[in-house]
C-alpha cells in the first residue's frame, strides 16, 4: 500500500505542476479586465481569457491522487493518524477542492496558481518527512467520519478566513493599480462572490459535523466537550447571522471580513481552547 500511496503521490505532484504550468501561461498580471475561467467556452475570442480544458482535468486528476494519499495516510491498519503532515495534507486537498467547485461559477482559477504550490509542498512533506510520534485513534466508523468531516469544515472555513484577509488587502489597494502577484487575483466583486460561495460550503460542512457530533458522541459531559460544542455552535450563529445580514442588509466588504475572521477566531478558539482546558485546567 506504500508504493501505491507513493506512487500515486508522486502522479498528483506532476498533475498539480503541469496544472500550473498551462495556468501560468494564460494568466494575466493585468488589471483584471481579463481572468482565466474553466467554465468559459472558446467562442473565438482571445485565447488569453480562457483556461484549455486540459487544464480542468489535471486538476480533478491532481485532487482524486492528493486525496487517495491524504485518506491512506490518515487511516491506517492501527487506526486514525492525526499527524500533522497528514492533517496539513488533507487541509490542502480542500482547499483546492473549495476553490475547483467556486471555479465552475466564477472566474476564479488564478488562485490555483497560489494553492497548486501549497499543495505540491505538502504532498513532497508527505513523502520525504517522517510524521512524528502519533498515536493512533481506534475508533469505530461514525467517530472517524465525524472527525474527518470536522477538520475538512474546518479547512474549508480557514480557506474562507484566508480568503477575506486577501479581500481586505484587496480592498486597501483599489486606488493603486494591481501588479505582480495582486495582478493574479480576480476582481473585487469575484472575491466577494467566492468568500460567500466559500461561506456556504464551510457552513454546511460545519452544520454536519455539529450534527454528527451529536449523533454519535455518546456522552458529550463524560467526555467534557460541552466547552468545545458551545464554542463551536456559537461560531456557527456568526456564520449564519453574516450570512443573513448580506441577504437582507446587503452586508459585504470590510463588515464581511470581520465576521468571517470573528466566526473563525470562535472556532480555532473552540479547539485550541478546548485542548487546553482537558490537558492543563481539568
Amino acid at each position: 500500500m506504500y508504493n501505491l500511496t507513493l506512487f500515486v503521490s508522486l502522479a498528483a505532484i506532476v498533475f498539480y505542476a503541469l496544472g500550473f504550468a498551462t495556468l501560468w501561461r494564460t494568466a494575466n498580471f493585468g488589471s483584471h479586465t481579463k481572468e482565466v475561467d474553466f467554465s468559459a467556452i472558446d467562442d473565438g475570442t482571445d485565447n488569453n481569457t480562457t483556461a484549455p480544458i486540459s487544464s480542468y482535468w489535471l486538476t480533478l486528476a491532481a485532487i482524486i491522487g492528493h486525496a487517495f494519499a491524504c485518506v491512506n495516510t490518515l487511516l491506517g491498519e492501527a487506526g486514525l493518524s492525526l499527524s500533522l503532515i497528514g492533517v496539513s495534507n488533507l487541509v490542502a486537498v480542500v482547499m483546492v477542492c473549495v476553490v475547483a467547485v467556486s471555479s465552475t461559477k466564477l472566474p476564479v482559477n488564478n488562485i490555483f496558481l497560489l494553492l497548486f504550490p501549497i499543495s505540491i509542498f505538502n504532498l513532497l512533506c508527505l513523502n520525504l518527512i517522517d510524521p512524528g510520534k502519533t498515536n493512533a485513534l481506534d475508533l469505530n466508523t461514525a467517530q472517524v467520519a465525524h472527525i474527518l468531516l470536522s477538520i475538512t469544515a474546518y479547512a474549508a472555513l480557514m480557506t474562507a478566513a484566508l480568503q477575506s484577509v486577501l479581500l481586505a488587502v484587496q480592498e486597501s489597494r483599489l486606488k493603486r493599480p494591481s501588479k505582480g502577484l495582486y495582478g493574479l487575483l480576480p476582481a473585487l466583486e469575484t472575491m466577494e462572490h467566492l468568500l460567500l460561495t466559500m461561506l456556504w460550503i464551510g457552513l454546511g460542512l460545519l452544520s454536519l459535523s455539529i450534527i454528527t457530533g451529536l449523533i454519535f458522541l455518546e456522552d458529550m459531559l463524560s467526555q467534557r466537550l460541552t466547552h468545545h460544542t458551545i464554542l463551536t455552535s456559537l461560531s456557527w450563529l456568526v456564520y449564519a447571522g453574516f450570512l443573513v445580514g448580506h441577504h437582507i442588509f446587503g452586508w459585504r466588504g470590510v463588515t464581511a471580513v470581520r465576521w468571517n475572521l470573528a466566526a473563525f477566531a470562535l472556532l480555532v478558539l473552540g479547539y485550541f481552547g478546548s485542548k487546553f482546558v482537558l490537558e492543563y485546567l481539568l
